[in-house]
């Protein structure tokens, strides 16, 4: 029996459209995977320490204002003036003049099934000195009252104090005070902790106050610093090889280093290109200042992997469908529409395997275990519906450098419009060189 070309071609494009939703159901299984990912990283972070934010340390000195204020009332419809005595409680935040941050950070790995989420551990030492001005620059009453200091703090804004491991305390003007818990600082989304510091006169000039402890913190995928000195350097080390530098400031290029060792990263900011001073009085949130940090990226995301090639499925069943549509062609041969779609369900199966394995295995050899699986199957398969070892050897050869492809695409992401589009202008090259001499008018059916 006889099949007009243009119903052949219909319905093989009913089937290449049918065919959309296994892929589709494949590539949301493979978004549904990464949300349960992020998913078990919240679940950790709830249960231990999550990303964590660093701001400070930041000196700061409360002082209230005690005015008299006349208030007047009505007493028996007599207008009547009390003297009401006022307190109004204000804070004076001085950041450091000099801040240095080194750290060793080293990472772990957290398991929860089949996911995995990566930690670190920060060791800090943290230095610095605080140019305090004479009389706390002498801050002017607001209702012409009388100002009265109050014991000046140290206090360090942090995302989770739970990831607190070691804080032996701070080391202030020769002398060690002991940290507690909050901040102090005019943040009110994060946590911290504050050390209290021995009443300082006011009578005393201006004086540079050294300071420095050390800090050792856990934390979870991310570290972010908000550069709290007048001149920032931070300093981090760490055997760790696939760092992700972000933010509002990166790294010094002369010294970032990475590598097979791990890497090493050095920023300097200078308080001119931040906004923390300018806006430590008015804002209460800690994400409103300019900040920076690193993320602890996995060389290989499987995910984002397994996703991506899934969004070339439709590409896949129609480069093969074609392919096998111009053997029929060129070979006189009926090929049913229930084999073709039997192929296209095989080419589906290889994202599928591909989701899978790479939870398991190595993304590289998840990706040769499928493909292999698949060309394997399709290969054994067509030899039969084409009708010849050879033809089918051939297609498979031909899938296989298709998959092979696919991974060069996967792995070279920034080179993939051209790499793609050199695939498909070789593809087409091939298709028109083949059916050069074919006359499509005569050809009105296929057997």
């Amino acid at each position: 029996m006889q099949t007009k070309l243009w119903q052949k071609i219909a319905i093989m494009l009913g089937l290449t459209l049918a065919l959309l939703i296994p892929i589709n159901m494949i590539n949301n299984l493979a978004g549904e995977r990464e949300n349960r990912q992020q998913q078990v990283v919240n679940e950790i972070a709830a249960s231990s320490a999550g990303p964590q934010k660093l701001f400070g340390p930041v000196l700061v000195v409360p002082y209230n204002e005690h005015w008299t204020e006349v208030v007047e009332t009505l007493r028996d419809n007599t207008p009547v003036r009390d003297l009401v005595q006022r307190v109004e409680t204000r804070y004076l935040y001085f950041l450091p003049e000099h801040l240095d941050m080194k750290g060793d950070l080293a990472t772990e790995t957290k398991q929860r099934g089949l996911f995995k989420v990566r930690s670190y551990v920060v060791n800090f030492s943290i230095k610095g000195d605080v140019k305090l001005p004479a009389a706390y620059g002498q801050p002017k009453p607001q209702h012409g009252g009388q100002l009265a200091f109050g014991r000046p703090y140290v206090g360090v804004a942090l995302s989770d104090m739970r990831g607190v491991l070691q804080a032996p305390g701070l080391a202030w003007a020769d002398k060690t005070y002991a940290f507690e818990q909050g901040s102090g600082l005019p943040v009110e989304d994060v946590n911290g902790m504050h050390a209290q510091l021995d009443d300082m006169p006011v009578e005393f000039g201006e004086t540079s106050l050294p300071f420095a402890f050390d800090l050792k913190l856990r934390g979870i995928e991310s570290l972010d610093f908000i550069p709290a000195g007048k001149q920032t350097q931070i300093e981090i080390s760490s055997a760790w090889q696939h760092p992700s530098f972000y933010g509002r400031f990166l790294p010094d290029p002369q010294s970032q280093q990475i590598g097979a060792e791990g890497f090493h990263a050095l920023w300097n900011v200078d308080a001119l290109a931040s906004n923390v001073a300018q806006s430590i009085n008015n804002l209460r949130s800690i994400n409103g200042y300019d900040s920076f940090g690193i993320r602890l990226m996995e060389p290989i995301n499987v995910y984002s992997l397994s996703d991506r090639a899934s969004k070339y499925g439709f590409l896949f069943v129609c480069l093969t469908f074609a392919a096998i549509f111009l053997l029929e062609i060129l070979k006189n041969l009926a090929i049913h529409p229930a084999q073709y779609a039997l192929v296209g369900l095989a080419l589906a199966m290889f994202f599928l395997l591909l989701l899978s394995l790479s939870e398991h295995l190595d993304f590289q050899l998840a990706y040769c275990l499928a493909s292999a699986a698949c060309v394997s199957l399709i290969s054994v398969y067509l030899s039969a519906v084409l009708r010849s070892v050879k033809r089918g050897a051939t297609a498979g050869g031909l899938l296989a450098a298709l998959f092979a492809s696919l991974y060069a695409l996967l792995q070279s992401e920034d080179n993939a419009l051209m790499l793609g589009s050199l695939l498909m202008f070789v593809l087409l090259s091939m298709a028109m060189l083949s059916t050069r001499r074919l006359d499509w008018y005569r050809l009105s059916s296929v057997d």
